[in-house]
């Protein structure tokens, strides 16, 4: 999908837009990535205000992070310490049990899916990958971004909180060094 900085003018404030056209995502369903994420209230997860779509494309308008991701700011700073990443996670593991303590699956932590705002609270985001606990997922189906999965998922096992937390021990390498394992 694409997100946008939009305006909520029902209530006077800046949301995050994510559009997603039809045609070009059949198999994403926008609407239930909105209810996944509507079931989590926690400071370190994207709060999400709404969703509709019509017959061209679907969106999902959520609270607006003024801030950049962990990508772009090792892109563009370079690695971070021992002590700013200890941090981080401390941040993404209390977002991963409220998730899991809400019955999802994340299934695609890495850097361009966190934002570090101004001010330097962590934001867990782009639910769109996720999934209840119960299953309903086809484990054949591979969800993430591979460089970030456990290998399990690659024999076909399904997505569980543990996986999530693979990626996100991924991810907190990638803030130390630079690079994946």
């Amino acid at each position: 999908g694409v997100v946008y900085r939009g305006w909520d003018p029902r209530v006077e404030r800046q949301v995050a837009v994510k559009l997603l056209r039809r045609d070009a995502h059949p198999t994403h369903a926008p609407l239930a990535e909105a209810r996944h994420l509507a079931r989590v209230r926690h400071a370190n997860v994207v709060v999400v205000h709404g969703a509709d779509e019509d017959a061209d494309q679907a969106g999902i308008w959520m609270e607006y992070i003024d801030g950049r991701t962990l990508a772009a700011l090792v892109r563009d700073l370079g690695v971070m310490s021992a002590r700013e990443v200890v941090g981080i996670g401390l941040d993404l593991c209390r977002a991963l049990s409220a998730l899991h303590a809400a019955g999802l699956i994340h299934r695609d932590i890495k850097a361009h899916n966190v934002m570090r705002e101004v001010g330097g609270r962590i934001v867990l985001m782009d639910f769109s990958g996720a999934q209840a606990l119960a299953g309903g997922h086809d484990a054949e189906v591979l969800s993430g971004t591979p460089l970030y999965m456990a290998p399990e998922l690659f024999d076909g096992a399904a997505a569980t909180p543990a996986s999530d937390v693979y990626s996100l021990g991924v991810l907190l390498f990638f803030l130390l060094s630079g690079t994946v394992p």
